[in-house]
């Protein structure tokens, strides 16, 4: 993905960024806080990121507007739905 594109990943599915396995997961609302701390019910989802070659990863629950950092590169989720009859997705912005 170039920079400034943006992209969008269905749950479930496991897109490779940055050399980087990135899992999608568990889209759903939880009572998350903002960046001034602020608490409210959010929509958000859970990345597994995957280093191929080392075999670590890590998750990350994100929000609309959450910065990711995956390999040298950094991504912005900027939006998030959750599906009704299906799985939900999530769109990054690689910035």
């Amino acid at each position: 993905m170039s920079t400034g594109m943006e992209e969008r990943y269905r749950e479930t599915t496991q897109p490779t960024l940055s050399n980087f396995l990135v899992g999608i997961a568990d889209i759903y609302a939880r009572d998350l806080p903002d960046s001034s701390g602020g608490v409210a019910s959010r929509m958000s989802g859970l990345l597994v990121i995957s280093d191929p070659e080392t075999r670590q990863s890590r998750e990350e629950t994100v929000i609309e507007g959450s910065i990711v950092t995956i390999g040298a590169d950094r991504y912005c989720v900027t939006r998030i739905e959750e599906g009704k009859h299906s799985p939900g997705w999530l769109s990054l912005r690689k910035l």
